[in-house]
C-alpha cells in the first residue's frame, strides 16, 4: 500500500491498481499504438469514436502509405522521421473527409530501447472549423471581386455580333444557360467550344461554384478517374458547378460508362456536365467511340459552334474584345476577311497578337499582319516581278515559308504547328523532310 495522501492518483476511475489500457480508455484524446512492423496493436474508445471503426475490426492493420493501403491506414502511417527514432507532428486529412477542415494533427512518438524501435504511439487532435458548413464560410472580398470580374469576361456580350450565325448561336446559348440538362457542344478546332461552355456556366444556376475542365485526350484516364472519383476529388464537397469534358470519346469505354452513371442523375444543386467535341455525340456512338448513354442521356442539348468563316462580319468585334485599347485600320479587317481560317478563333487571336506586337503601339494596318495572312493584299497593291514562272518551284517556296513561319510561331512545336496549318502532324513531318526543313528537337511534342 502506498504512503501517498491520494493513493488513486494516476489510476482510472474505480480501479484499485494501475492498468494502462483502462487508463487510456478513459482519456478523451484518441490514442493508438503501432508495433515495430507498423501493425495496429491498441486504440482507445476515443479513437474508435473518431474513426468510426472498432479496434476489433482494425486490429493488426498495417499502417503505411502504400498504394493498396486503406484510407485509415494511410492517415495513421508514421512518417520517416518517426521510423528513424524522432518525435514528429504532422497534419493529415481524415479518411472520411476529402478536402478542407477538419484535419487531424497527429503527434507520433517512437518507443525505443537502446538498440531499436519497439513501436509507435500516436495522439490525435482534431483541428479546424467543423461547425460552419463550407457553403456558409465567408468568401474574402478580394476573392469575390476577382470571381465577379472573371465571370463578366464570359457574359453573353461576347456573342453580340452582326452575323446571322452569331446571333443564332447566342439565342441557343441563352436557352442552354436556363436549362440544367447535360450539354454537348460540337465544332471545329479553335471555334470556341470551351468559351461557350464557360458562358453557359457563368450565366446558369451553378455560376457560384467552380468550372472544371478536363482534357480527356490530353490526360491519362487513370488521372481523370483520380481527379473526379478518387480521394480529394473535384466533385466532393459541392464545390464543382460545371464539369467540361473535352473529347470524352478519347476515354476507355469503361471510364465513359462511369461518367454516364455519375451524371445521368441530374438532381438539383449537383454539378452539370458539358462536353465539347469535333463531332456530334450520335455520330461517335454510331462509330462505337462512345457508349450509348452519352447520346441518350448526356447530350440532351446539342449545339454546333459556328466556325469563324461564318462570322467574318464580326472580325472587328473580335479584335476590339481581344485588344480594347488598340486602334485598327478598317483595311486590316478587309485583308483578314479573305482568309479561310482553318484554326478559327484560336488562329485569329494569334494573328492579332502578332500584328499588335509588330505595330508597336501604332494603328494596326494590313502590313502589320503576318505575311501568310496578307498574300492577296500584297499581290493587289504591290505586285513583285517573279524571277521565274515555274509553278512547282513557286508553290514549293511558298509552302516552305509558311511551314517555317508556323514552326517559328509555335517555337518549334510540330504538333501545334500542324494544328495551326490545319493538317495532320504526320503530313507536316513528311513535308518538312521533303523540303529540307530541320525537324524540331527537344521542344517538339
Amino acid at each position: 500500500m502506498t504512503n501517498s495522501p491520494n493513493p488513486k492518483r494516476g489510476r482510472p476511475h474505480g480501479s484499485r491498481s494501475f492498468t494502462w489500457r483502462a487508463f487510456f480508455q478513459e482519456s478523451t484524446t484518441p490514442v493508438f499504438v503501432l508495433s515495430k512492423g507498423r501493425r495496429l496493436r491498441f486504440a482507445n474508445a476515443a479513437w474508435e469514436k473518431l474513426t468510426g471503426t472498432t479496434l476489433a475490426d482494425s486490429l493488426g492493420m498495417v499502417c503505411s502509405a502504400r498504394r493498396h493501403s486503406s484510407a485509415l491506414a494511410t492517415v495513421l502511417a508514421p512518417p520517416p522521421e518517426v521510423l528513424a527514432g524522432r518525435n514528429h507532428n504532422t497534419r493529415r486529412v481524415p479518411p472520411a473527409e476529402r478536402n478542407g477542415p477538419p484535419w487531424w494533427d497527429i503527434a507520433f512518438t517512437p518507443l525505443k530501447n537502446s538498440e531499436e524501435i519497439l513501436g509507435v504511439v500516436g495522439f490525435i487532435t482534431v483541428t479546424g472549423d467543423t461547425a460552419t458548413p463550407a457553403a456558409a464560410r465567408k468568401v474574402p472580398a478580394i476573392i469575390g471581386t476577382l470571381r465577379d470580374q472573371h465571370a463578366m469576361a464570359f457574359s453573353f456580350d461576347r456573342y453580340a455580333g452582326l452575323s446571322p450565325a452569331t446571333n443564332r448561336f447566342l439565342s441557343q446559348l441563352r436557352h442552354a444557360a436556363e436549362a440544367t440538362a447535360p450539354l454537348w457542344l460540337s465544332g471545329e478546332r479553335g471555334s470556341g467550344k470551351e468559351t461557350a461552355a464557360r458562358v453557359v456556366h457563368h450565366s446558369g444556376a451553378r455560376r457560384n461554384a467552380a468550372f472544371i475542365t478536363l482534357d480527356c485526350a490530353g490526360i491519362q484516364p487513370y488521372l481523370i478517374e483520380s481527379l473526379l472519383f478518387g480521394r480529394g476529388a473535384f466533385l466532393e464537397g459541392g464545390h464543382a458547378g460545371t464539369v467540361y469534358l473535352k473529347e470524352p470519346a478519347a476515354l476507355p469505354r469503361d471510364v465513359q460508362q462511369r461518367f454516364a452513371d455519375l451524371f445521368t442523375t441530374n438532381d438539383p444543386g449537383t454539378h452539370r456536365l458539358i462536353c465539347g467535341s469535333l463531332l456530334p455525340a450520335g455520330q461517335q456512338v454510331a462509330d462505337r467511340k462512345l457508349v450509348p448513354d452519352f447520346h441518350t442521356q448526356l447530350s440532351v442539348l446539342e449545339l454546333v459552334v459556328p466556325p469563324l468563316r461564318d462570322r467574318l462580319a464580326d472580325l472587328a468585334r473580335f479584335a476590339t474584345q481581344r485588344h480594347p485599347s488598340v486602334s485598327f485600320d478598317p483595311a486590316t479587317f478587309d485583308a483578314l476577311a479573305t482568309q479561310s481560317w482553318p484554326g478559327n478563333l484560336r488562329e485569329l487571336h494569334d494573328v492579332l497578337n502578332d500584328a499588335v506586337t509588330t505595330a508597336r503601339g501604332s494603328r494596326v494596318k494590313p502590313e502589320h499582319l503576318p505575311q501568310s495572312h496578307r498574300p492577296r493584299l500584297s499581290l493587289a497593291t504591290a505586285p513583285v516581278p517573279m524571277p521565274s514562272l515555274k509553278l512547282d518551284a513557286i508553290l514549293q517556296s511558298v509552302e516552305k515559308r509558311v511551314i517555317a513561319l508556323a514552326l517559328a510561331r509555335t517555337r518549334g512545336n510540330a504538333t501545334k504547328a500542324a494544328e495551326l496549318l490545319g493538317i495532320y502532324r504526320t503530313r507536316l513531318l513528311r513535308q518538312m523532310k521533303s523540303l529540307g526543313i530541320s525537324r524540331p528537337g527537344e521542344a517538339e511534342s
